[in-house]
């Protein structure tokens, strides 16, 4: 039995996977590796969900990069979404995985950011206590914030609601909630932040910005409150 469950979809993504494999073993984690297309083989890789014993998915894939959402439908585990750079420096591949239907808790990173996925790995496997919820101040992030405490509360999860954006409870999961009109670059100060962009007009620009902002931390969907607070739960809990 490992700590995480790798999964790539395709032998191509070697020069991507090997050296995460490195890091993994270089941090101690125990990393187990399937190479398995949820395109062309979706039976098997159903059968090696239901077999696997770890505690988290990283599950990386380019261009119309399915793998994540796949694995997210068939396993209750937390997955975590890795792009592939291939096209268009990899913008498909990341917002395909972090684009996710409410319901789906998988948690994006940025394209190729191998380093960031071990770092997450290891915040999230560490033991937490609750989660705190930044209370935004925008009018459309507020709307979010709500949707996102309303399933905390169904899931029956311990949470806090905080004002300021300081993370300094380390037995914590942090949700932020961030406008993408107003921030430049994002910090998780070493801690377990999910980050929540949002934006009411949302355009084709906006996705760019994505590029630059999720090569720190880790992030679900625009406006995704439902998915974050689905993510601090399986983090909290251990799913």
């Amino acid at each position: 039995m490992g700590d995480v469950l790798v999964v790539f979809g395709s032998e191509s993504d070697k020069p991507v996977f090997e050296p995460l494999m490195e890091m993994f073993a270089d941090k101690g984690i125990k990393a187990n590796l399937e190479v398995c297309s949820a395109h062309r083989n979706p039976e098997k890789l159903i059968e090696i969900l239901a077999e696997s014993e770890e505690k988290i998915v990283v599950a990386g894939a380019g261009l119309s990069a399915a793998l994540p959402g796949f694995i997210a439908s068939h396993s209750k585990k937390l997955v975590i979404g890795v792009p592939v750079k291939s096209n268009y420096s990899g913008l498909d591949a990341l917002l395909r995985i972090h684009q996710m239907p409410k319901g789906f808790s998988v948690l994006g990173v940025g394209v190729d950011a191998l380093k960031e996925t071990v770092s997450l790995v290891e915040k999230a496997l560490k033991e937490r206590q609750k989660v705190i919820v930044i209370k935004p101040r925008d009018e459309e992030a507020l709307k979010r914030f709500s949707a996102c405490t309303e399933k905390l509360k169904e899931l029956g999860t311990i949470f806090e609601e905080q004002e300021g954006d300081s993370y300094n409870d380390k037995n914590a999961a942090y949700i932020d909630f961030i406008n993408l009109d107003e921030v430049g670059s994002v910090d998780d100060e070493g801690q377990m932040v999910i980050f929540v962009p949002v934006k009411k007009d949302s355009k084709e620009n906006d996705a760019l910005k994505l590029i630059i902002l999720t090569k720190k931390g880790a992030w679900v969907g625009l406006g995704r409150g439902e998915n974050a607070a689905l993510c601090a739960a399986k983090i909290v809990k251990k799913e």
